[in-house]
């Protein structure tokens, strides 16, 4: 599957202003343009591309050449690998106001990655020449860029542990709470999707959540997990208390 096209509209068909405002204000709410003024953020309008995904199309898969750095601005996206064996494990679920996609100078690498849209989504689609005009028009991206980086190796580190020095109900606990520090207390994720998270068995995390709703930690109903008490699930996950 190719990496979609840019696919703006006819050049005789003039955008309505609702549209512009619209991406505008898509824009404007994302972290690595956030310190721009509305006529700045004009210009960086003028400098990219916005497009829609539909649920369950593949946004980036390995092979593609082009490289390409995708802002998520609404729906969401999840980043994942296939095993040897055919298994798919997460290595993350991409939110809106985030950055993906395969970029060597800024450090965004897919690595053999995938990228699928779980939700309709609306993207930002941005080349290398797009990405470096901006940043040497305004150095502050370049700096909001760095920190978004700098979480997202925060989070990767925190994983690596999860998973070399805990358990299972334990790094199920974690991606509980990460998840509730995203989204809020109600989830939309099956079972599934947990456990390509973690990197395990669906019928293992069942198990971990049976559990912790025995427990009163959080609630379950299809495809939903409703977090009741993060304080205990942090305990599960073996977190210091805060």
């Amino acid at each position: 599957m190719k990496l979609f096209r840019r696919e703006p509209p006819p050049a005789a068909a003039p955008r309505p202003a609702r549209s512009l405002e619209s991406k505008l204000g898509l824009l404007s709410a994302s972290d690595l343009f956030r310190d721009l003024s509305e006529e700045q953020m004009r210009q960086v309008d003028q400098m990219t591309v916005m497009t829609t995904c539909p649920a369950g199309r593949t946004v980036y898969e390995p092979g593609i050449a082009s490289e390409a750095l995708f802002l998520l601005k609404q729906g969401r996206i999840q980043i994942y690998r296939l095993a040897a064996d055919g298994r798919k494990l997460t290595i993350g679920t991409v939110l809106p106001g985030t950055a993906f996609g395969n970029m060597s100078f800024t450090g965004n690498r897919m690595l053999g990655g995938y990228a699928e849209a779980t939700e309709d989504s609306t993207i930002c689609v941005m080349s290398p020449s797009d990405i470096e005009g901006l940043i040497a028009a305004y150095p502050v991206i370049g700096i909001r860029l760095v920190q978004i980086l700098a979480g997202r190796l925060v989070d990767l580190e925190a994983r690596l542990e999860e998973s070399t020095l805990r358990d299972v109900p334990s790094r199920v606990a974690a991606a509980l709470v990460r998840a509730w520090e995203q989204r809020g207390d109600r989830l939309s994720m099956t079972h599934q999707e947990l456990a390509e998270t973690v990197g395990t068995h669906r019928e293992t995390v069942t198990r971990a959540l049976g559990d912790f709703r025995d427990r009163g930690l959080l609630s379950l109903s299809r495809n939903t997990i409703q977090i009741q008490d993060v304080a205990g699930l942090r305990a599960a996950a073996g977190d210091d208390p805060l």
